[in-house]
Order: C-alpha cells, then structure tokens, then sequence
C-alpha cells in the first residue's frame, strides 16, 4: 500500500498539481487536507486578482495596488479588499459612474427592495423636473415600460398625479418657509408681468436673498395668473404673495419701466410703512430693470433702420 508521502514525491505531482484537490488516497482520505496550502487549488475568484508571494507566510499581493494580504483562515480578507481596492478597475468605474450621477442629480437608492412611495414621489419629481403633460402617465408605452421594471408599482391616473404633484408643491413650500424664516434678514424681489399666445396674463414674483452663510439664493415665490396689469392690482397681488410667505422684510422690489409700476411701488410703500418695515424710508426700494433699460434704448436707436431691417428679413425668407 502507498503512503501519502509517496503521491507527494510522485512526478506527477510535480507537474499536476491539481490533482493534489481531487486525489483520494486508498484508504478513502482527501490527501488535499495534509498538503501544503501552496500545493493545493486555488479556487476561489479572489486569486483572479492575487499572486501568493513566494517564501512568505501565506501572503497574497494584490496586482492594482500591491497591498499584502494573509490569507491564512481563507479568501474572506482578499475579497473584502477587492470591494475597497481604490486601484481596482471596477472600483474606478463605480466611482466614475457615480460622479456622473451626482453630477446628473441621479439619485441611487441603497434599498433593493420595493418602495411604493418612494417610487412615487420619484415618479412626481420627473413629471415636475422634464415638465412632462399629465396625460403621458396613461400612455400604454410608458405603462408598459413601468410594468417590465416593476410590475408591483402601482402607476396613477393624471387626476392622481396633478393631487400629488400639489401635495409635493405644499411640503416644499412649508420646508422653503422655514428655510426663509431661519437664514433670510432682508429679501430682494423681481416681478414681471406679461401675456401670452393665448390673450392670459401672468405674474411671477421672485424673491433674492443672501443666507448666514454669505450664499445667494434665488427662490420663486409665486406665479399666477392676472386680470389686470394696473399698479394697485399687481401691489395686491404681491402683498397677497408676502402675507402667504410670511415675508415682509423687503429691501427692495426690481420692475421695469412701464409707468404701471411707479403706482405699484407707491402702494408697496404705503403697506410696508404700515408693518414698520421700511427701510430707509423706502428711498432704494424701487430698483428700475437695467436689461429693460437697455432693450429699450436698443429699440429706439433702431428705429431709423427699421426699414432696412425688415427689407433684410423679407430677403432672407425669400433666400429660404
């Protein structure tokens, strides 16, 4: 009968060394148990991205960073530096695909499992963000599409997204509230009126402001639709506006030069001195739009080439 001492010193053993992991001796015992680890197959993945250094004490070298590792009690500690291996190619490209992200402002969730009302609010934040019309939610496309990535979500009906989408517009409004309150002293406002395509009108309000922190911010506090552009309307309408934030410690209000104006900032003053916050006696409120100013010198100083310009325009239609 052969001894195990006889299978290590065999020439085939020498020059198979992977039969040294399936041998059996005759006796029925794993002869793999009583050689040495450098003998035996390595079979682990791990070693895919180690080499066992020669002469030392059971010491693998990584080959991105050349960091030693023992591997005495197993592969665990290899692995485990694989996953933090900052030279590691897979490591390097995780890290570029989520600079990407950030830089994208996608968000990556660390949950794997299904989230119904995170991937709501997800679902409203896009048709928020892309500007998206409500009767896309129904199209049988992106249904279908929803369904292959997840057939547990639950896909609303536009009358349930425009409710939703309302509801994210009140928490964000309270959380910009408090934000406001706590890091606002004084605010700058810009508002501008206009009509669109359709013969409506519409206001925005704009609110500028510098946190405790020296950082500029710039937050849209309303937009809606008007009835009339007079001054006293557009002044109730924002002291309508600055009730509903809270806001009152206006520094000053930016408008262009329609005449309609000079009677809103009037009324805004008056309100404002009302509140016993007016500063400066309100004598830098009134701040006039300079790009308003220059369009308008632009336009008059072009009024004597009008013709030229649209006999310009007429060829290059006709060129077309």
């Amino acid at each position: 009968m052969s001894s195990i001492g006889d299978y290590v010193d065999s020439p085939l053993m020498e020059n198979e060394e992977h039969i040294a992991t399936t041998s059996v001796a005759p006796s029925g015992e794993d002869i793999s148990a009583h050689l040495p680890s450098s003998k035996r197959k390595n079979r682990s993945q791990a070693w895919n991205h180690f080499t066992e250094v020669p002469n030392s004490c059971q010491m693998a070298k990584c080959h991105y960073c050349g960091h030693l590792i023992k591997f005495k009690d197993g592969t665990s500690a290899m692995i485990m530096h694989l996953k933090r291996c900052k030279e590691h190619p897979d490591n390097q490209e995780h890290k570029r695909q989520k600079t990407q992200n950030e830089e994208l402002g996608v968000v990556s969730s660390p949950h794997s499992t299904f989230d119904q009302e995170a991937c709501r609010l997800e679902l409203v934040k896009m048709f928020v963000g892309a500007e998206l019309p409500f009767r896309f939610v129904e199209n049988v496309f992106f249904r279908n599409f929803v369904n292959a990535l997840q057939p547990q979500f639950d896909i609303p009906s536009r009358t349930t997204l425009r409710r939703a989408i309302w509801s994210l517009f009140d928490a964000e409004r309270e959380r910009l509230k408090i934000f406001i309150s706590k890091h606002c002293g004084r605010v700058c406002l810009t508002t501008d009126t206009w009509t669109s395509i359709q013969n409506l009108s519409y206001m925005s309000l704009t609110a500028h402001f510098v946190d405790k922190n020296w950082n500029l911010h710039k937050r849209i506090l309303n937009f809606c639709q008007i009835t009339s552009h007079t001054g006293e309307f557009m002044a109730k309408e924002v002291e309508t506006c600055l009730n509903a934030w809270e806001l009152n410690r206006v520094f000053s209000i930016t408008v262009d030069n329609a005449s309609s104006n000079d009677v809103g900032i009037k009324f805004m003053k008056k309100w404002m001195n009302a509140r016993n916050c007016l500063l400066l006696n309100g004598e830098y409120i009134h701040m006039r739009c300079c790009a308003h100013i220059l369009s308008l010198i632009v336009k008059e100083g072009l009024k004597d080439e009008d013709i030229s310009i649209i006999r310009i325009r007429k060829a290059v239609k006709c060129g077309n």
